[in-house]
């Protein structure tokens, strides 16, 4: 997001952006409420009143303190975390929902150390060896990620959808229209770099 907004900003410089982050719930009910013009979220679920633009899909990775007996490995396998305490966000975050259900594919049960809401707190208790959690690729491009390493899943990779939703009812601006446009760009280059 930091490299999407700022690209954005050096080409429209007189648009100014307010950015709110919440969960996938409270932003769709922004969206279906005229507040918001559009929204970068992973949906759980869809939502008929809404025009979604799928970006793409984004792997999740295994966040892990850098002395865990696992931080050496290349990929991951599920069986590798069978007896593993993991810190989770709330059930009330998309990523949560989406998370659980990969483990219970798998037909892993974890012990839960730490719910929490926030993915940088997480990962300073996964710092800190309190326990493991699955994050978003971008999040470790993105941010300083102290004290923990994130690996690549072996096949299968869990991966997550990645779309911009608007209200079709609210007339779409130039400006949100170019930023549609700039998002698909940023996440069409980064899937191919990666």
């Amino acid at each position: 997001m930091p490299a999407l907004i700022g690209k954005f900003q050096h080409r429209y410089p007189k648009v100014t952006l307010e950015i709110f982050e919440d969960t996938t719930e409270r932003l769709v009910r922004r969206l279906e409420d005229g507040e918001l013009d559009i929204a970068l979220l992973s949906t759980c679920d869809e939502t008929p009143a809404l025009e979604r633009h799928s970006l793409g899909k984004e792997p999740l990775l295994i966040l892990l303190p850098k002395e865990h007996q696992l931080a050496k490995k290349k990929k991951i396998k599920w069986s590798d975390l069978e007896s593993q305490k993991f810190l989770l966000l709330h059930e009330m975050h998309c990523l949560s929902a989406q998370v659980y259900q990969f483990l219970d594919a798998h037909h892993l049960r974890p012990t839960l150390a730490v719910t929490g809401a926030q993915l940088g707190t997480i990962a300073r208790m996964v710092a800190a060896g309190m326990g493991v959690s699955l994050v978003p690729q971008m999040m470790i491009q993105t941010e300083l990620m102290t004290g923990c390493v994130g690996l690549p899943f072996a096949a299968p990779v869990p991966m997550r959808e990645l779309n911009l939703v608007r209200n079709p009812l609210r007339v779409q601006s130039k400006a949100t229209a170019a930023f549609h446009q700039e998002a698909a760009a940023a996440f069409s280059s980064q899937t191919n770099a990666g």
